[in-house]
C-alpha cells in the first residue's frame, strides 16, 4: 500500500530558519515593495498625465459629403431690363354714352371678342328702328322700279324682234321686185318682137307694180318698227335710271341701318384680342366718351425684353441665341430666344439693341416687369457646387476637400478622412449652384454640411446623406 503523500510531508521534519535567514527575507521584501510602489506611481502618474494634459484623439466632426462630378458650365453675361408685352391696348368706348354694365373685374383673363363693358343702347335702338323702316320702303321702291325696268325691257327686245322680222321680210321683197322688174323688161321685148301677146306685157306690169307697192308698205312698215324700238329703248333708259336712283337710295337707307347698327354695338365694348383685363377706373353709372380709357388690354402670352449688348460681343449676337431670366439665386425663371438684332450701333453708348422673346407658360412673368436676364454665348465641362460648401476667410471663398490622412498627419488609426481646406475661384450662380474656375476637379469629395466645426486637417466622421441636423455636434 502505497503512503500518502500528505502523510509523509506531515512526517517530514520541518524547516527551522536561522536568524540570519530571517533577516535576509525581512530585506528582500522591503526592496520589492519599494520597488512596486514606484512602479505603480509612475504607471498612475502617466495616466494623469494622459487625462489632464493630453486630451484623447477625436473620434472626427460629423460632416456630410458630396463627390464632384463633371458639370455643363454656362458662359454667359447678365443683363437688365424690363419685359414688354406684344399687344397693349386701352380701351375706349366709340360713342358717347353712360356706362350701363361692367362684365368684368381687373385681373380677369378674356377671350377675343368677349363683352368688357355695356353703355345704355336706348337712343341708339331707337335710331336703328327708323332707319330699319327707311329700308323696308326703299327696297318696296326699288322693287317697283325693277319691274319696270323688266317691262320696259320685254318691250324693247319684242319691239328689235319685230324689227327684225320686218328687215328679214325686206329682203325678201326687194328680191320679188327686182324679179318682176328683170319678169317685165324680158316679157316687153318679146311682145316687141312678136313673140308674145301684149297681154303678157299687162300681166308682167301689174306684177311689177304690185311687188313696188308691197315693197313700199313693208319699207314704212320698217320705218314704224325702228321708231317703236327707240320708243322702247327710251322707256328701258328711263325706267333703268328710276331704277338706279331707287336703288341709290336703298343702300343709303341700308348704310344708315349698318351705321345705326354699328352705334348700337358700340354701346357693347368687346376685347379686341385675348389678354389680361387691367385696372378698370369707370363705375356703372358713369358717362364716358370717345376719349375716356375704361382699362387696358394686355396679350403677355408672348413677352419681348430689349438687351444692349457691347459692340465687342455684339458679333457673337445670333438669332435664336438662348437668354435665360434667373433670379437672384441664379435660378431659372424662363427661357427664351434672341428674335431680333439691330443693324445699327447706338453711337452714344456703343451697344447693339437685341430683342429676345420669351413664351409666358403659366402667366408668370408680367409686362413691365423688371427682370435679369443671363445672355448664354456658349456652354463647356465644369464644376458646379452647393453654397453650403463655401467659407471665407478673409474675403477669399475656401471649401473642404476630404482626403486620406497622410503620415505626417497625427491621426489616430481609426480616421479615415481627415478636411483639407483649399482656396478655390467661384464663377456665377448656376441654379442656384456656384460654378468652379480653378481649385477643384472631378471625383473629390468636399464637405456640404458641418463645415462650421472644421479647421484645416480636423478629423472627420461621414455622416449619411439624410441624417438630421442634430446629428453635426462636435465632438
Amino acid at each position: 500500500m502505497t503512503p500518502d503523500p500528505s502523510e509523509q510531508l506531515d512526517h517530514q521534519p520541518r524547516f527551522r530558519p536561522s536568524r540570519r535567514t530571517t533577516k535576509s527575507l525581512a530585506l528582500l521584501g522591503s526592496a520589492l515593495l519599494l520597488i512596486g510602489t514606484g512602479m505603480g506611481w509612475q504607471v498612475w502618474h502617466k495616466r494623469g498625465n494622459i487625462a489632464i494634459g493630453q486630451p484623447q484623439q477625436p473620434q472626427g466632426f460629423p460632416v456630410k459629403l458630396e463627390t464632384l462630378t463633371p458639370a455643363t458650365i454656362t458662359i454667359s453675361s447678365d443683363y437688365v431690363g424690363s419685359l414688354e408685352a406684344e399687344q397693349v391696348v386701352e380701351i375706349r368706348p366709340e360713342i358717347t354714352g353712360r356706362v350701363r354694365r361692367l362684365f368684368v373685374q381687373a385681373g380677369d383673363r378674356v377671350v377675343q371678342g368677349q363683352q368688357i363693358a355695356q353703355l345704355q343702347p336706348d337712343q341708339a335702338q331707337a335710331n336703328l328702328d327708323g332707319v330699319i323702316a327707311s329700308v323696308t320702303a326703299a327696297q318696296a321702291n326699288r322693287a317697283s322700279f325693277q319691274a319696270n325696268v323688266n317691262s320696259a325691257h320685254a318691250n324693247r327686245a319684242t319691239a328689235l324682234f319685230q324689227l327684225n322680222a320686218l328687215k328679214d321680210e325686206l329682203v325678201a321683197r326687194y328680191a320679188d321686185a327686182e324679179l318682176a322688174y328683170e319678169d317685165y323688161a324680158r316679157i316687153e321685148f318679146l311682145v316687141r318682137e312678136g313673140v308674145l301677146a301684149p297681154q303678157e306685157l299687162d300681166r308682167a306690169e301689174r306684177d311689177r307694180d304690185v311687188a313696188i307697192a308691197n315693197l313700199r308698205s313693208l319699207r314704212q312698215q320698217v320705218a314704224a318698227a325702228e321708231a317703236s324700238l327707240a320708243e322702247a329703248n327710251a322707256n328701258f333708259e328711263s325706267a333703268q335710271a328710276e331704277f338706279d336712283e331707287a336703288k341709290a337710295g336703298f343702300a343709303q337707307a341700308e348704310a344708315e341701318r349698318d351705321r345705326a347698327q354699328a352705334e348700337l354695338q358700340d354701346t357693347i365694348i368687346t376685347a379686341p384680342f385675348a389678354g389680361v383685363v387691367g385696372d378698370i377706373p369707370a363705375r356703372t353709372g358713369d358717362v364716358v366718351t370717345d376719349s375716356d380709357t375704361l382699362t387696358t388690354l394686355t396679350q403677355n402670352n408672348l413677352l419681348s425684353l430689349r438687351i444692349s449688348v457691347p459692340t465687342e460681343r455684339a458679333v457673337e449676337l445670333t438669332v435664336g441665341q438662348f437668354v435665360e431670366l434667373v433670379t437672384e439665386q441664379g435660378n431659372i425663371l424662363n427661357t427664351g430666344q434672341i428674335s431680333f438684332i439691330d443693324a445699327n450701333i447706338e453711337p452714344s453708348r456703343q451697344t447693339v439693341l437685341a430683342k429676345a422673346t420669351f413664351r409666358n407658360a403659366g402667366t408668370i412673368l408680367r409686362n413691365g416687369q423688371f427682370v435679369r436676364a443671363r445672355l448664354v454665348w456658349r456652354t463647356e465641362p465644369g464644376i458646379l457646387i452647393s453654397p453650403t460648401a463655401i467659407t471665407r476667410l478673409a474675403g477669399k471663398p475656401f471649401v473642404f476637400v476630404a482626403t486620406p490622412p497622410g503620415p505626417e498627419d497625427e491621426a489616430s488609426a481609426d480616421i479615415e478622412l481627415i478636411a483639407r481646406q483649399r482656396p478655390v475661384e467661384l464663377g456665377k450662380l448656376q441654379n442656384n449652384r456656384y460654378q468652379v474656375v480653378s481649385g477643384l476637379k472631378p471625383g473629390e469629395q468636399i464637405v456640404v454640411s458641418g463645415t462650421q466645426n472644421l479647421t484645416n486637417d480636423a478629423p472627420l466622421m461621414v455622416l449619411p446623406p439624410d441624417a438630421p441636423e442634430s446629428d453635426f455636434v462636435a465632438p
